[in-house]
């Protein structure tokens, strides 16, 4: 298979299979459990792709899976129900990258895992992760296995199925593989995935930085904290569309003005415009770029009676003084967080597009047009296809993922 040449697909091409996430019964995210957004997700799958498969990697959820699933009216016979040990239920991530071929071939591409550049690869939750991807690609059939010798998740790499990736730079250089230079990084990844070119998008979102690193905001003279992130992942920020369209998130000049944290991603949102405009794709046509707005953002006031207060502090810095890296004190009883809002962190899947929305009865009105606003920039970006709102404040306050961290697609070779 060696002289075979494999190619990474897109999301947006068809499909021949879904791995989801299933989290495990926890407490609810503020009066919403993440499974329930996790059953609606499913529930609009079905009929739209051949392979769903859902992974229960917590002891006993693959029990509470079933059971929701049969409550909610989805047969079980429209699904594949598996228990591979996860006890982060982010698919996208540590899943497998499985490439293909013209004769149909399967070859997974398997990276090294150090939970996002935040713990060491020798630890529990890594190592448990790291196996995960192998174990999948065999139930999807795929049992030819590349290593890699670099660290990397699936959330920071998309491609354009036609010899092109997009990635941050400061994550995949500085932040996982320190110990190499962008040039060795970029020919390891053309190595892995027979690719042409790699866009470098300098910086993800500010929102999607360490949790650790301090302060997001200051809001009403609070200050306000990261719910949890992926550390510098590219599906907040910009996607593929087609193998020459990019939707890259924008920021408002007025956002700005009214938000620290909004005028340091309309930078990083500025820099990354800048390069992909002056992109071609590896016909030599230039890169059309469209862009979307950020969520209303919103807040969460959390008490120690909270799971994802307690969990917070899990994550402070280790020095001994109990700081954060830039000096200022570790939150301690309420913390206002501020949830990984995205609308870049959707789904493609063949004929539908499962979006983040964020607006419920009760909500200001200005989420409600903003999430019109994105979906309609969907609808178009995606012509033909049907853009499904889900509500996901859920996912984003309960690990700093959505739902295109929650998912893998598997493309069909």
């Amino acid at each position: 298979m060696a002289d075979k040449k494999f190619r990474m697909g897109s999301d947006f091409e068809e499909q021949a299979a879904i791995v989801v996430g299933w989290p495990r019964l926890i407490e609810p995210v503020k009066g919403v459990f993440p499974e329930g957004t996790v059953h609606e997700i499913i529930a609009n799958l079905i009929g739209h792709v051949d392979k769903i498969i859902i992974n229960c990697g917590w002891p006993g959820s693959s029990a509470r899976c079933r059971e929701m699933l049969e409550e909610g009216g989805i047969d079980l016979n429209d699904v594949i129900i598996t228990e591979i040990p996860d006890k982060m239920h982010w698919a996208r991530d540590y899943g497998p990258d499985i490439m293909g071929n013209e004769d149909g071939e399967l070859q997974c591409v398997h990276f090294r895992f150090d939970m996002y550049g935040m713990g060491e690869e020798d630890g529990e939750m890594s190592i448990m992760c790291k196996k995960y991807g192998p174990h999948m690609a065999i139930e999807l059939g795929c049992t030819n296995l590349v290593a890699s010798t670099m660290i990397s998740e699936g959330g920071d790499k998309e491609f354009n199925g036609a010899g092109i990736m997009m990635a941050v730079e400061d994550t995949e250089v500085r932040k996982r593989n320190p110990d190499k230079t962008k040039e060795e990084v970029e020919a390891e990844f053309k190595k892995l995935f027979n690719l042409e070119k790699i866009f470098w998008i300098p910086y993800s979102t500010w929102e999607d930085e360490e949790s650790t690193i301090g302060v997001l905001d200051y809001v009403d003279g609070q200050p306000v904290y990261r719910a949890g992130s992926a550390n510098g992942h590219v599906d907040e920020i910009a996607r593929f569309v087609d193998k020459n369209t990019v939707l890259l998130l924008e920021i408002s000049e007025e956002e700005a003005q009214e938000l620290e944290s909004a005028r340091i991603t309309k930078e990083r949102c500025d820099m990354a415009y800048e390069r992909l405009s002056k992109e071609t794709d590896c016909e030599g046509n230039p890169i059309k770029i469209i862009r979307i707005p950020a969520p209303i953002p919103e807040y969460v006031l959390t008490t120690p009676a909270d799971r994802q207060n307690r969990t917070w502090g899990k994550r402070f810095s280790d020095n001994g003084d109990n700081l954060l890296d830039d000096g200022t004190p570790s939150p301690e009883g309420n913390i206002i967080m501020q949830p990984a809002q995205s609308y870049v962190n959707y789904l493609v899947c063949n004929d539908v597009v499962i979006a983040q929305s964020y607006w419920q009865p009760g909500k200001s009105e200005k989420i409600k047009q903003r999430d019109e606003e994105a979906m309609n920039i969907l609808r178009s970006a995606y012509p033909g296809r049907t853009v499904i709102p889900v509500y996901a404040m859920s996912l984003n306050l309960s690990g700093g993922g959505g739902i295109h961290c929650l998912t893998k697609n598997i493309a069909k070779y």
